[in-house]
């Protein structure tokens, strides 16, 4: 079987080994991001992001008073803890439900140092723009060089991803593209004008990739009005309106909305359909119990035979991995970028 994804130029240290053939499956968790800059769950509350307006900032600031609060009294647990009080008594919990995923979508959603460009901050960090982070383009490089990828999956909400395999199919570096698992075609991402320039960005584009891309949380380019899912090259949805990003906080006992429900059964047939699957950076948090399930269920109606470890602490989820997809060979690598260089050679 030929790989479908492999281009005429592939890196030096990859040219002497064949293309895996076997149908791979890749799976990103936060890891993948951290390595570009975005904090972890456990750090949410700890870092800069962007304030969108007078408004936002009272609510935030709510929301980092009862945190801090409620933190002195919890030293022992983190942010998943708190959003998960917060989300079982949105009426009565500290401060309303809205405010913690909005604070939750912008902190994620604000670019890093070097995406801000030309571009206003909540209008940065495109989908356009090809991804600035080495790790994340060797990771690509090996990738696509080197397995047969039929579908990439993410519990992430960044857009890091989508502008590592790019909107469409280019040849410097070469990437085959991406586009929604889950969601109707065609997709079509709307945009803003760069102002002031002569060449301007466009404002509509639309997705046309090859390889399947599913956001198993939802994503901070996704916003949702009036029962319409609506698609943007960047993360406008995040600041606006009190954020209508459409995400999935990280919470205990989180199930799948049902307007995610295609994008979830479509990943579980991507699931089941490869006989390898590479997981970079998920961490496998007791907290993700429907995701937990959901390898479960495709491992046990489909050809996995392989899964393929790409995490600083992989020894550690070696043995979690085994009690979930029993029987099914477990490769433990480091994380990025030491896992790739023997990956590389696998």
């Amino acid at each position: 079987m030929t790989n479908p994804y492999k281009f005429g130029r592939v890196p030096y240290l990859l040219r002497p080994f064949m293309t895996v053939s076997s149908p791979t499956a890749v799976i990103l968790g936060a890891g993948f991001s951290y390595v570009a800059g975005l904090p972890l769950a456990k750090d949410l509350f700890d870092c800069e992001f962007f304030i969108p307006s007078k408004a936002a900032e009272r609510r935030f600031a709510a929301v980092l008073q009862s945190w801090r609060a409620w933190q002195s009294m919890h030293g022992e647990h983190g942010p998943e803890h708190f959003l998960t009080e917060i989300y079982r008594s949105p009426k009565i919990g500290p401060v309303p439900w809205s405010w913690a995923t909005e604070m939750v979508a912008a902190i994620l959603a604000t670019p890093l140092r070097h995406d801000r460009g030309p571009f206003q901050t909540r209008y940065a960090g495109r989908i356009t723009c090809p991804v600035n982070v080495p790790q994340h383009n060797t990771f690509w490089d090996v990738m696509l060089s080197r397995f047969s990828i039929s579908g990439v999956l993410t519990t992430n909400y960044d857009l890091l991803a989508e502008r590592g395999l790019r909107h469409r199919p280019i040849q410097r570096p070469e990437r085959p593209g991406f586009h929604y698992g889950g969601l109707s075609r065609p997709q079509i991402l709307k945009g803003t004008a760069l102002p002031f320039s002569v060449v301007k960005a466009e404002r509509d584009i639309e997705l046309m990739g090859t390889i399947p891309f599913y956001k198993l949380h939802g994503s901070l380019n996704w916003g949702l009005r009036w029962g319409v899912l609506s698609l943007y090259q960047d993360s406008r949805p995040a600041f606006r309106h009190g954020g209508d990003a459409q995400i999935v906080p990280p919470i205990f006992e989180k199930e799948a909305p049902s307007w995610l429900a295609d994008v979830w059964n479509e990943a579980r047939q991507v699931l089941a359909s490869c006989s390898t699957w590479i997981v970079c950076g998920y961490s496998m948090p007791y907290y993700d119990s429907s995701i937990i399930q959901l390898f479960i269920d495709a491992a046990k109606n489909g050809i996995l035979t392989e899964i393929i470890l790409l995490d600083p602490n992989s020894q550690m989820l070696l043995e979690r991995w085994n009690v979930i997809v029993p029987g099914t060979k477990v490769r433990a690598l480091p994380g990025l970028p030491e896992g790739l260089r023997r990956l590389a050679t696998y």
